[in-house]
C-alpha cells in the first residue's frame, strides 16, 4: 500500500503537468485555426473584391468593343460615301474634258 501511495504520488504531478501542457497546446491550436481562419476569410474577400474588379473591366471592354464597331461602321459608311462622290467627280471631270 505505502508503495501504491508514492507511486500515485510521483505519477499525479506528472498527470496534472501533462494535462496542462495539453490545455495549453490546444490554447495555441484553437489561435493558430482562428488565425487561419481570418487569413482565409480574407483572403475569400480580396478575391471577391478581384473578381468584382475583373467583370467590371470585362464590361468596359465590351462597351469599348461595341463602340469601335460603331465607329468602324461609320467610317466605312463615310468611305463608301467619299468613293461615290470621287467616281462622280471623275466622271465630270471627263465630261468636260472631252468637250
Amino acid at each position: 500500500m505505502k508503495s501504491s501511495t508514492k507511486l500515485a504520488t510521483l505519477i499525479l504531478p506528472l498527470v496534472l503537468l501533462t494535462a496542462c501542457a495539453s490545455t495549453s497546446e490546444m490554447d495555441e491550436m484553437r489561435a493558430s485555426i482562428a488565425a487561419a481562419q481570418s487569413t482565409a476569410d480574407t483572403a475569400l474577400a480580396n478575391s471577391r473584391n478581384a473578381q468584382s474588379s475583373a467583370d467590371t473591366a470585362q464590361r468596359t471592354a465590351n462597351d469599348a468593343e461595341a463602340s469601335a464597331a460603331k465607329a468602324q461602321q461609320s467610317a466605312d459608311t463615310a468611305q463608301k460615301s467619299a468613293d461615290r462622290s470621287n467616281v462622280k467627280m471623275d466622271r465630270m471631270f471627263e465630261k468636260a474634258m472631252s468637250k
